[in-house]
């Protein structure tokens, strides 16, 4: 991923979004109940139905209980036959899971920091004479 530009991704291929995806990637999602949301990847899991993917956004902090929360996103094939994703968020209040639609639009995130690369010059060592 080069410049900073989201990577679109198929959101009808489950089997697909589990092979190019790994926890700890950052994702841009829309369903058709909600508007477009950052998170992260937790876990993929192959299917006999495609694949399932657990998303989670950062912890939140409640003032009330000084507690970190965490909702989870589950996004698993709607039915054997079909290709699409139903989203059901998962909050970690005492709140029941509620299916916030299907996945319209899924988008891998750049990294915030990049690894180098093999052509970045590379320090060498120079020799000083003991004189100098």
């Amino acid at each position: 991923m080069t410049g900073g530009v989201p990577t679109p991704l198929d959101p009808r291929d489950p089997s697909g979004l589990v092979q190019k995806l790994t926890p700890g990637d950052r994702v841009r999602i829309t369903t058709t109940e909600r508007p477009r949301t950052i998170l992260t990847v937790a876990d993929t899991t192959s299917t006999p139905f495609g694949g399932r993917l657990v998303l989670s956004v950062p912890p939140t902090t409640t003032t009330a209980h000084q507690q970190a929360q965490h909702a989870h996103y589950h996004c698993t094939p709607a039915d054997s036959d079909s290709s699409t994703m139903t989203v059901t968020e998962y909050p970690s209040s005492d709140a029941p899971p509620t299916c916030i639609g299907t996945l319209t639009t899924i988008a891998r995130l750049p990294r915030l920091s990049t690894p180098p690369t093999d052509d970045a010059p590379t320090p060498t060592a120079s020799e000083v004479s003991a004189n100098e």
